[in-house]
């Protein structure tokens, strides 16, 4: 069953947010080598950061992994690892691709997946004799193999003299256009030092409601769940302007959030968490945040980022979150009835990321909710274009 999050979403983080031109690649060379295993565990976390917090999050399953390391001791040609040189620090690198090869070279090495459990290999078809040995029980009964797997080469470029922290987002975004699309925030943990998106990830993955919400079981490993949380903290906070340009727009409030350190955002993920279990509860699951089709009287299976936005916010007002849950069929039947304007719906189907069409879905929604419930709400910092 495909999940919502690997079909096409307008209102999700893309190339159009990319803003470059000729001369912002002028500088760009690729030095291309082989680098053999022991010099990339000799790298990583001296040189290359795999960010923690986002090993947990790790893609492949543990028969991939294994099925890697055998590939390593087979001597089958590896895909080329894509290094960044870090221009705040030329001796450190952000990883482009190949992130979970690497992980899985330092889990294998260091003896335990990210989790904690210990990596033992498994599901091995040519290399059968490995199948249950961890990396120590390698070296002591197959020294041979064990030496061919650290010596294995695998080709590693580093692009250097990048100017822009865009340059780096849209070869990310081209690199994984051509399969399931990753998501940039993994990129933007490496751009964007700091505990703020830390501390996302980390509140995020015991927030089982918003997994619900989701129809995950476990925090999504391409980490749009985290995603979802900052734009909701953008839109809600006000700080930044949103002027069109998603990515800006996310990068500018990680960056600001940063700054404002710990005190300015521990105590504000509460809201998250109640205004997406108040719509839990006023749904009924697995209708929240899911477009309403009025001729079909049903809504669609898959989650709509843009419709979030506006119903989560609004639920952030006490009175409106306590009148709703007091009376569901209220909220839910004033939702139904935005869904009949052409204006509401055109605004989170195509083109969802304008400053126009950001604006029309807020303000019809919101003018609904003080038609409803005689509650004000205050719109999201907007850039305005009318001038």
């Amino acid at each position: 069953m495909i999940n919502e999050f690997t079909e096409v979403d307008e209102s999700d983080e893309g190339g159009s947010d990319f803003s470059l031109s000729l001369e912002d690649f002028a500088d760009l060379y690729v030095i291309p080598g082989d680098w053999s295993v022991l010099t990339l565990i000799d790298s990583i976390d001296r040189m290359i950061n795999l960010d923690p917090e986002f090993q947990r999050r790790s893609v492949w399953s543990k028969t991939a992994k294994s099925k890697f390391i055998e590939s390593l001791a087979l001597g089958v040609p590896i895909p080329q690892i894509l290094l960044a040189e870090d221009s705040s620090n030329p001796r450190q690198y952000i990883v482009l691709d190949g992130k979970q090869r690497l992980l899985t070279i330092k889990e294998f090495i260091y003896g335990a997946y990210s989790e904690g459990e210990p990596f033992k290999l498994s599901g091995l078809t040519h290399l059968g004799q490995l199948n249950g040995l961890s990396w120590e029980e390698v070296q002591l009964r197959h020294p041979d193999i064990a030496r061919q797997i650290q010596q294995s080469f695998i080709r590693t470029a580093v692009i250097r003299g990048w100017r822009r922290e865009d340059v780096l987002y849209e070869i990310f975004h081209r690199l994984n256009s051509g399969s399931v699309r990753l998501s940039p925030m993994e990129l933007r943990m490496s751009l964007i030092r700091g505990g703020y998106i830390k501390y996302v990830i980390a509140k995020t993955s015991q927030l089982q409601e918003l997994q619900q919400l989701l129809g995950l079981k476990y925090p999504d490993k391409r980490m749009k769940d985290v995603e979802i949380a900052i734009r909701f903290f953008a839109f809600h906070n006000r700080r930044i302007e949103y002027a069109g340009n998603l990515k800006t727009f996310l990068d500018d409030h990680c960056n600001l959030m940063n700054k404002i350190g710990p005190d300015g955002y521990k105590d504000s993920f509460f809201v998250f968490e109640e205004s997406i279990r108040a719509g839990l509860s006023i749904f009924d699951g697995k209708k929240f945040a899911r477009k309403y089709l009025p001729k079909e009287n049903q809504f669609e299976s898959r989650f709509n980022r843009a419709i979030f936005d506006v119903l989560a916010e609004s639920l952030t007002s006490e009175e409106v979150r306590e009148a709703s849950l007091a009376k569901p069929e209220r909220f839910i039947a004033s939702y139904k009835k935005v869904c009949e304007n052409t204006e509401f719906i055109r605004s989170v189907e195509t083109t969802t990321k304008t400053t126009d069409a950001t604006r029309k879905r807020f303000q019809i929604w919101f003018d609904h909710i003080q038609e409803e419930f005689g509650v004000p709400l205050k719109m999201p910092n907007l850039k305005d274009d009318s001038n």
